[in-house]
């Protein structure tokens, strides 16, 4: 976790009325658009046909980048739904999680390979405190939003478990929280591992609790669809599709 004067929180993993808030894929602001512009980049392409080649190139490698973020964003949505599945409780407490006052926050999640990040952590959130008001958070998304970036990996929904505990204990408590932090992690000189976790650090307590949690929800969750598949007097094939387990590379790969 680092903070600034603005006062940015970053909380890394290593290892209404409420009902407007929302658990949200991150990439969903930014969909919308990225299709326009790919169909918008294919009419180019096909209508013009006497474009420099270093045009085409530049085209090209633009339509595989806005490719690659769709299925980023397809991605995302369903491990976001495999996480709702796996683990309701704990997805409904941060679907309608509210500020210090009652208000509504949005938290933004993207699953993003591990090469686009700049800091070596599993999980990363992200806010920062308001300058009007102090209990309100706000990130690149927003007032009353927090983000959370998540690598893609063989741990990525215990990773996002661990995240969205911080975030259930300290969007509530962002006011005391940073004051909290000011004091006990000094800047550069706290080792990137204990951020977020010091002693008495309440926001490492319900990190370490949301994460626990989701391990006896995963567990439950793949017992429980064992049984149905063993239950099950249909074909081997339709019974191992029926057997969700979280595989994020074989999401990766089936979007490909």
């Amino acid at each position: 976790m680092i903070m600034k004067n603005c006062t940015l929180i970053i909380i890394f993993f290593f290892g209404l009325s409420s009902a407007d808030a929302k658990l949200k894929n991150g990439y969903e602001k930014d969909i919308h658009f990225l299709r326009d512009r790919l169909e918008k980049f294919n009419a180019h392409l096909s209508s013009d046909t006497n474009l420099p080649a270093i045009h085409k190139r530049n085209i090209k490698d633009g339509m595989k980048e806005l490719e690659a973020l769709q299925s980023y964003y397809a991605m995302t949505e369903q491990l976001l739904q495999r996480f709702k599945m796996i683990s309701p409780n704990l997805y409904n407490r941060i679907d309608s999680i509210t500020d210090a006052k009652g208000g509504p926050t949005d938290v933004y999640v993207k699953f993003i390979p591990r090469e686009e990040t700049l800091v070596m952590a599993g999980g990363l959130t992200y806010m920062a405190q308001s300058t009007d008001d102090k209990g309100v958070c706000f990130s690149e998304y927003g007032k009353q939003t927090v983000s959370v970036k998540i690598w893609i990996f063989s741990k990525a929904l215990h990773a996002l478990a661990h995240e969205l505990g911080h975030i259930y204990y300290q969007v509530p408590n962002l006011e005391s929280y940073i004051d909290f932090y000011k004091h006990v992690y000094r800047p550069y000189s706290t080792e990137a591992n204990h951020l977020g976790h010091a002693p008495y650090d309440r926001s490492g307590v319900s990190a370490m609790s949301f994460e626990k949690e989701f391990r006896k929800d995963y567990i439950h969750y793949l017992k429980s669809n064992h049984r149905m598949r063993v239950a099950d007097n249909s074909s081997s094939k339709d019974a191992d599709n029926r057997l969700a387990t979280v595989s994020v590379g074989g999401l990766l790969k089936a979007l490909r």
